[in-house]
């Protein structure tokens, strides 16, 4: 899950729209938003408030986009859309004062909220928060933080699948699992739970007892994926489940060791989609295209981004980020998402 950090910032370049005299295309970052022609120049300092920003009707109305965000709980969501065939995210306006500095953080400022999907699940089996079981890392947007990886870094590309975040544990040699918010309690039938699916594979549950006896912590993170969200990745009515992250005794494991950890027990890991040095347009490119899950016939929602050894970043902390595709942004059903994540 991504929070919605609003800074100050600049646009990178303004060129000519494809299709329309009076708009121009401003690049703010990864996102690309159309305006009035005129309007804005390169290397102008502005705001951008990106996709699924929920603001105040105060604060829409002044910016006369009150009409074009849907209204959620009292607040405007900014949306995503095409303008005369060009893709336009979220909103660029000027900063309120002329002293804000690039990079200031203005989120207080504008009250500016993160959109959350409705919740789809019941909560009767929630379980205790359990410290050994930490929650998955917030993964913030590529596209709202490009400078994070250093150019060239060498990055690793999985693709983003459509489901549900599961954490499942074997801490000092007992099951544990849950979903992203919440520990789940044990049920009697693990096929039935999206967050306990994991323990009915037998080379998963085998990998993870293995590990639990050299290990006093160990966290296999992944998602739960088929008849859970809209992508059903040609699983019908049945669940499906692929790795793409581990912490054991503590620390996160490089991606090519917990490669090598799965592949040693023969646990499917969420698909490669490439490994590269770090090239924002490469990995737009990347984050479109047809899903890789063996027998799947859709499209893909996109990548997760993260560098080939594990490190830190002071603005994101742990370096592992998104890049979700302008095709999925854009299709009819995603901004009617709900979420399974909680």
């Amino acid at each position: 899950m991504s929070t919605t950090k609003i800074f100050v910032t600049q646009i990178e370049s303004v060129k000519e729209h494809t299709n329309a005299d009076a708009l121009e295309l401003a690049q703010i970052g990864g996102w690309q938003c159309v305006v009035r022609k005129g309007e804005y120049n390169a290397k102008e300092k502005v705001v951008y408030f990106p996709p699924d920003t929920m603001l105040s009707e105060k604060w829409t109305s002044k910016f006369g986009v009150s009409q074009y965000c849907s209204l959620k709980g009292g607040m405007r969501r900014i949306n995503r859309t095409k303008l005369r065939g060009e893709p336009s995210f979220g909103l660029v306006v000027r900063p309120e004062h002329d002293w804000w500095e690039v990079d200031q953080d203005v989120t207080d400022y504008y009250g500016a909220k993160k959109y959350e999907p409705p919740i789809r699940c019941k909560m009767d089996n929630a379980a205790p928060e359990d410290p050994m079981v930490p929650r998955y890392t917030d993964i913030e947007n590529l596209r709202g933080y490009t400078r994070v990886f250093i150019p060239q870094e060498e990055v690793i590309l999985t693709e983003k699948i459509h489901g549900t975040n599961v954490r499942a544990a074997m801490i000092e040699g007992e099951k544990r699992s849950g979903s992203r918010k919440h520990m789940r309690k044990e049920p009697e039938d693990y096929t039935a739970s999206w967050w306990w699916y994991p323990w009915s594979i037998p080379r998963f549950k085998e990998m993870m007892e293995a590990l639990g006896k050299e290990h006093n912590q160990v966290v296999a993170y992944g998602e739960t994926f088929g008849c859970v969200q809209w992508l059903k990745y040609n699983a019908g009515n049945i669940l499906d489940f692929r790795v793409f992250d581990m912490l054991i005794d503590g620390k996160w494991v490089d991606y090519d060791d917990c490669v090598t950890i799965c592949d040693r027990f023969g646990v499917q890991m969420v698909p490669l989609i490439a490994r590269i040095p770090y090239d924002l347009q490469v990995i737009a490119e990347y984050s479109e295209g047809k899903t890789r899950v063996n027998g799947a016939d859709h499209i893909r929602e996109g990548v997760v981004v993260k560098p080939v050894h594990e490190r830190t970043h002071p603005r994101v902390g742990r370096v592992i980020l998104k890049y979700v595709s302008d095709t999925y942004l854009l299709g009819k059903n995603a901004m009617k998402d709900d979420t399974s994540d909680v």
